[in-house]
């Protein structure tokens, strides 16, 4: 709990000071899929970190690699320590901005949007542009992205005994719920 605690911290303050206009989730959900005929893959965290900034429509996520759990305890210790060395890269992090952001795509009812940022998955950053929406749900704002990733895009090795068993792509899978922040 501590240590989360102090990632958040350190999330907080890499961003900037906070006032109105800023919206925070703790708890956002990321999930990893990956199929082959040989085997199914599924990576999901519930405990990810994310920050927009309402005034410029910039988004912030991080992740813990040691949150994502698996159906299979030696899935999570090959995902740790053999693909992602979570103890040399611990986090991934994302820092995009949506393309053509208004303050309205807040207040509205649930909109497509495209987000353009850079993506950093084991020490390797990438600029990537995702699809996604954005809007109120039940009073509200919601944000969801669907897109995949090439594990060789940031160097990770996938060794050829277990290739046929882990997909080329992953697909990644984002929702969250924000809060303004303070709350």
């Amino acid at each position: 709990m501590l240590k989360k605690l102090f990632i958040l911290v350190l999330l907080i303050s890499s961003v900037g000071v906070f006032g109105q206009g800023k919206f925070i989730a703790k708890n956002a959900f990321i999930s990893f899929y990956s199929s082959t005929p040989m085997e199914d893959i599924l990576g999901e965290s519930n405990e990810v970190v994310t920050i927009l900034d309402a005034e410029k429509g910039e988004i912030i996520f991080q992740a813990i690699m040691t949150t994502f759990h698996f159906k299979r305890a030696l899935m999570e210790e090959h995902f740790n320590e053999n693909y992602m060395e979570s103890s040399k890269f611990p986090k991934t992090k994302f820092k995009g901005t949506i393309e053509g952001f208004n303050k309205e795509m807040l207040k509205g009812p649930v909109a497509n949007i495209k987000i353009t940022g850079v993506l950093n998955v084991h020490g390797v950053d990438k600029t990537i542009t995702v699809p996604g929406t954005l809007g109120l749900v039940d009073g509200k704002l919601v944000g969801t992205s669907k897109f995949k990733v090439t594990p060789e895009d940031f160097g990770i090795v996938i060794p050829s005994v277990v290739r046929e068993k882990i997909g080329k792509e992953m697909e990644i899978t984002v929702k969250t719920d924000y809060l303004p922040f303070g709350q």
